[in-house]
Parts: C-alpha cells; structure tokens; sequence
C-alpha cells in the first residue's frame, strides 16, 4: 500500500487527555493517514540541570507514565531530548530505540533537539536532503520560509511544493497540534483536535 498521507504529531509529554484526543480527530477526519510522532513522547520529571548528577534512578521516579498512556502509541516516532534524558538517568535502553530522523516522502522528521536554538528559542535549520523537514521541540506550530519563522492558520490546506519549508508541527500537550502532511497534493494543513 502506497502511503500518501502522514498525520504527524509531537510534544505529547506523557499527556493521556490531549494524545487521546488528538489520535481520536485523525482517526475522525484523515483515517488512512499513516501516524509518525516527532518525539517528545514522554515527560521526563527530572530537570536537566539535576539530570547530569542522577544515574541509576527508578522509572517511576524519572517519568511520567501509564498503562494507558502507552497503549495510544500504536506508531512509530524519532527520538526526542525527554526519552534521551530517561534513558541518561534510568539507564534504560528502551528509550533510545527511536531514530534520530525518518525519512517519508519528500520529508525529513526529526525532533529539534539536535538544531542550534538562538536566545528567542528560534533554531538554525541542519542540512536535509528533502525539500521539507517537520519538526517539534519548540512547541509552536509555524512554518519556516527561507529560515524565517511565519505564522499558520488552522484548517487551512498550504501547498509546498514549489520550495524548501521547515515546519514545526506544535505540541499535542500544551494546545493539542498536529498537521496532516498530503505527499501527492505537496501540501500541509495544521490542526487542533
């Protein structure tokens, strides 16, 4: 099966409600839409700063999470800088078994941890070798023209096929993002469930 469209979504940081809710209205409105998360699925409770010191600590102690929580991610998703700090202070691998990036068509994904961020929490866009790259960390959804952050509207279909974009998709936990990537029609469109 050939697939065209990607519901991507990020930021879930453990949040039961808002992941649920967001899974529900792709589920609803682009149901053969293929899931891919952007990392950052889930809330590491130990700052980064203390994080350096603390090793060997329990799960529990280190993230937030749930039975329930985990049974909603049914989808494959890169790694983002909350997993990488579990597994830094639990020393649990199974939190480093996401890639740094997936390649989709015409679209690199990552999390944004691995960009140079400026002092107003604006990055510096790695090379990619696709014409776009859809990304979290920053957990505000825009879309990046010549490096240039601009502003989006919800529920409206923006085509991007006759250029290089960055796109931050938002967060699934502060305001319950996401965007449905079209590979066919090149083309994106933000949504809150």
């Amino acid at each position: 099966m050939i697939i065209l469209q990607y519901a991507l979504l990020g930021d879930l940081h453990s949040h039961y409600k808002n992941t649920k809710a967001v899974l529900q209205h792709i589920k609803e409105i682009h149901p053969n839409a293929e899931i891919i998360g952007l990392g950052d699925l889930f809330e590491c409770i130990i700052g980064k700063r203390k994080a350096e010191s603390i090793r060997g600590a329990k799960l529990h102690e280190a993230a937030k999470l749930s039975d329930k929580f985990l049974q909603l991610l049914t989808f494959s998703s890169v790694i983002g800088n909350q997993e990488e700090r579990i597994a830094m202070v639990t020393g649990l691998q199974q939190f480093l078994n996401y890639e740094g990036q997936i390649v989709i068509d015409g679209a690199t994904i990552m999390h944004g941890h691995q960009f140079l961020w400026d002092e107003h929490f604006e990055p510096t866009f790695p090379e990619v070798h696709t014409p776009l790259l859809f990304f979290g960390h920053s957990h505000r959804a825009a879309i990046y023209i010549d490096g240039v952050r601009t502003a989006i509207r919800y529920n409206e279909e923006i085509y991007v096929g006759d250029r290089s974009y960055a796109i931050n998709v938002g967060a699934v936990v502060e305001s319950r993002d996401w965007c449905l990537y079209d590979s066919e029609k090149m083309s994106v469109t933000f949504y809150q469930a």
